[in-house]
This record gives structure tokens, C-alpha cells and sequence, in this order.
């Protein structure tokens, strides 16, 4: 390092209390090593994701003009809740009906196998009938999704889930009635897994679910807004993710009694949710600021519970939220946090892996964003320091 980068101490600096220095931070030397130097930079946030420090300073602005940007931009956030919001709750609540539902009919031989095709045809693309052997065999198939229901024309008896909601009760219900009574027989019902009794629509699901979504939602701009060390900031994206997901736990035992048993796996769905939630908030919010906020809304509040199948089923709304929920993190989450409390039997891998891989994208996002803002104040330190010690050298051949 060259003598002209070393600030000696002056008389001024012997006054001061120990470990202060009166030398800004601007002109204090630098570490050796490109990694060493970085972290003696400022510490990232989403603030400065929109600021360039290596570029032209910008004009000064008028203060009205900045007032009428700063009003245009807080109306922003709203107008796109207004308009987005209602889009995607329109297709959730409209023309609701089956399409291509799996359902199973319980028998064997020929008769069976006509009977399920005959529903197929019959129902216009909205079923899609086949046949089981045993009635255990459709328990099984209810218990992993396989199926939504199962009849079994010997005894009318209706096989159903309580916990897919009444909507798909009710469709299944209607299918089958007609075929119960040109057997004559009365159509039973048994619930293979029912919802509890404080939450017979199964709904509370999706409260704890967004409590988890909000949680790391929010945790995810608090950590981003704020310029804090990296250390501080990955302290916050582990650990509030547990204080959430056991706090969701706690309101779900409590005032519903949804967790009879164990709670274990509901809170690990829970706490993969909110981590993949703030990681990605803070990686987006890093990288491009804050008009990253309603991209985040619209993929975890927005997206995350109209293509998670708890407030409308997949099987009766269109394609769009299907196809949404086989790659987005956040109906994969709530989807699971279903599973894990209803369907024990259902194999969490998959959600499991998509949320880590979003996990380690939102990770991968704001190491990127902190990267590219240190390395920016870098190379505008040594701009510094470099037009300093020119003017410096030119100062002294003058003399």
C-alpha cells in the first residue's frame, strides 16, 4: 500500500476517546485483498439497489416534483392491489365446477368398468371415473390425493375427504346421488379424513398460512430496507421463520384444535414457507429495490392462495392456477401445511424441494444484490482516492 493511502494520526486524534477517529471514513485506508476491501464498504439494502454511487451525480430535483413522485409511487401499491386482486379472485370464485375430477367407483368385473365409463361419458369431461378393486384400496387413494372420492354401488356407501373442502363434497355428492337411487340404494357417507370439528370447512389452514406468507413477507423487507451486516441480516432470515411458524402453530392448537397430534411436520411446512418467503423478498428487494414489493405480493399473498387449491379446489377452477401451483413456491407451502396436518399419507418431497429451491434462488438473488452495491462503493472509494492523490501529485510538481 502506498504511504499516500496512510492517514497518520493528528494532534486532533489524540483527544478523542479510544477507538474513535476524527480521519472520515472515506479517507481511512483500505484492507488488502478485493474480498477485505468489500466488506469495509457500506452494508447493502434496498434502498441502495436504487442508487449508483460510480455514476454522474443527478441533477437537484424540485422539492414539489419529489413530493408528486413520492405520492404517485405510494398510489401505485394500491391501484395495483385494486386491479390485480379482483383478477385473480374472479377466476377462483367463477364457474367453479369439476373439471376432469378423479374420482374412483369400488368393484371388480365388467359391470364396474362399465359403470365408470359411463360416469366419464356421462359427466361431459367434469369426472374422471375408474375403478378399485377393494374399498381399502379407495381409502388409500382418497388418503394420497389419487382420488377425491370413491362409491361403492354394493352398499351406496360415498367415500369422501372432509378436509378438500365442501365444494368438492358437494360435487362429488351430486354425481353419485343419481346412480345411489337407480339402485335403490340410500347413499351413506363416510369421511376418510374429516376436518375438525372447530374448523369444519377446513379453512383455518389458510389463516395459518398467511400469517406464515405475511410473517416472511415482511420479515423480508424489514431485512432489506434496513442496511444491515450480512451476519444480522442471515440471523433474521433463519430465525424469524421459527418464531412465525411456531406462533401459527400455537394459534392453530389453541383456538381451533387443529393440532391433535403432532404438530411436527405442520411446523416444519410452516417454517420452509416463511424462510422461502423472506429469502426471496430480501434477494428481489436487493437486487432491484423497492419496487420489488408488489412482484411479492402478487407471487406469495396473491398467488400463493388462489393456486394453493384451499379456498377454490385445482380440480374446479381453471388450468391457470394448476399449472401456477406445480412451480411457485408459496402454493406448494400452503398445499403442504394441508397435507401435513389432513394427509399424513400424502409424500411432502416434492413441495418440500420446490420451496428449497426458491430458497436458495432468493439466497443466491441478495448475494448478488450486496456484491454489486459493495463493489459499486468500491470502485467509487477508489475514484476518490485515486482524483485525490492525482490532485495531490500535481499539487506537489507545482511547487
Amino acid at each position: 500500500m502506498s504511504d499516500q493511502n496512510v492517514i497518520r494520526p493528528s494532534a486532533r486524534d489524540e483527544d478523542l476517546p479510544a477507538g474513535s477517529s476524527a480521519v472520515p471514513e472515506s479517507e481511512r485506508p483500505l484492507e488488502d485483498g478485493f474480498m477485505n476491501r468489500m466488506a469495509q464498504m457500506p452494508p447493502a439494502s434496498a434502498i441502495g439497489a436504487m442508487q449508483n454511487p460510480t455514476a454522474p451525480p443527478r441533477r437537484k430535483v424540485d422539492a414539489k416534483l419529489t413530493q408528486k413522485r413520492m405520492i404517485t409511487v405510494g398510489m401505485l401499491l394500491p391501484l395495483f392491489m385494486m386491479f390485480v386482486m379482483p383478477m385473480l379472485l374472479v377466476g377462483t370464485s367463477t364457474n367453479v365446477t369439476p373439471h376432469d375430477m378423479k374420482v374412483a367407483v369400488i368393484g371388480t368385473g365388467a359391470q364396474t368398468s362399465d359403470l365408470a365409463q359411463q360416469l366419464t361419458d356421462g359427466s361431459a369431461g367434469k369426472f374422471d371415473v375408474h375403478h378399485v378393486d377393494s374399498a381399502d384400496d379407495a381409502r388409500d387413494e382418497i388418503k394420497t390425493h389419487d382420488s377425491r372420492a370413491a362409491y361403492d354401488p354394493a352398499s351406496g356407501k360415498l367415500y369422501v375427504a372432509g378436509a378438500n373442502g365442501r365444494q368438492v363434497t358437494a360435487a362429488v355428492t351430486q354425481l353419485f346421488t343419481p346412480v345411489a337411487q337407480k339402485a335403490q340404494k340410500q347413499l351413506t357417507t363416510e369421511d376418510i379424513a374429516a376436518a375438525v370439528e372447530n374448523d369444519p370447512n377446513a379453512s383455518t389452514i389458510t389463516y395459518l398460512a398467511l400469517g406464515a406468507i405475511l410473517g416472511g413477507f415482511m420479515t423480508g423487507i424489514v431485512s432489506s430496507l434496513m442496511p444491515a451486516g450480512t451476519k444480522l441480516r442471515v440471523l433474521l432470515w433463519f430465525l424469524m421463520p421459527a418464531v412465525v411458524a411456531t406462533g401459527m402453530v400455537i394459534y392453530g392448537w389453541a383456538v381451533f384444535g387443529i393440532f391433535s397430534g403432532s404438530a411436527f411436520m405442520p411446523w416444519c411446512m410452516l417454517y420452509l414457507l416463511c424462510l422461502s418467503c423472506v429469502t426471496v423478498t430480501t434477494g428481489l428487494m436487493l437486487v432491484i429495490g423497492p419496487l420489488a414489493m408488489p412482484l411479492c405480493i402478487f407471487l406469495m399473498p396473491l398467488l400463493g392462495l388462489g393456486a394453493s387449491g384451499l379456498t377454490s379446489p385445482l380440480d374446479m377452477v381453471g388450468g391457470f392456477y394448476g399449472w401456477v401451483h406445480t412451480w411457485l413456491y408459496a402454493p406448494q407451502g400452503v398445499g403442504a401445511i394441508r397435507d401435513a396436518v389432513y394427509f399424513q399419507d400424502v409424500s411432502l418431497v416434492t413441495p418440500v424441494l420446490i420451496m428449497l429451491a426458491w430458497i436458495a434462488g432468493g439466497i443466491a438473488l441478495a448475494v448478488f444484490g450486496t456484491l454489486r452495491q459493495k463493489r459499486r462503493h468500491l470502485f467509487a472509494a477508489l475514484s476518490e482516492r485515486e482524483e485525490a492523490n492525482t490532485a495531490a501529485a500535481a499539487a506537489a510538481a507545482s511547487v
